[in-house]
């Protein structure tokens, strides 16, 4: 029986929990066999004792460790506060500009956003060069 390094069962357990985003536990036998054990891991462990090799295998656990990912801008846009110190902040009117149309791009776009983008434009416009 061939039995897989520790490279090998990673690689397998990765595939796993690529094909199953939601699956947080993975149990990779020493033969290359993986199963998902979220719930509990009978599977695996019958099958480390009841194999085609007739010989108790070794079972390895994987949890997914990959962080949660972040939230979208959409999801969770930034708040006035925020964008009105991302303006404040802001050196060249491009900059300025960016945040104004990614404001009034949004499906509702705040007047108080808008407004303090506009004042900053009109301040960057009237400083001399």
């Amino acid at each position: 029986m061939k039995t897989l390094d520790e490279k090998q069962r990673k690689e397998i357990a990765d595939e796993v929990f690529k094909s199953y985003p939601r699956v947080q536990k993975v149990i990779v036998a020493a033969d290359g066999q993986a199963f998902i054990a979220d719930e509990n891991d009978l599977a695996a462990k019958s099958h480390s004792k009841h194999n085609r090799y007739k010989k108790e295998l070794e079972l390895y656990t994987f949890r997914r460790t990959e962080p949660e990912k972040e939230t979208s801008e959409k999801e969770n846009p930034a708040t006035v506060k925020e964008i009105i110190a991302q303006i404040e902040a802001a050196g060249t009117t491009e900059a300025v500009q960016a945040i104004l149309e990614k404001e009034q791009n949004q499906e509702k776009p705040r007047k108080s956003v808008t407004e303090a983008a506009t004042k900053k434009l009109e301040t960057l416009e009237k400083q001399p060069s």
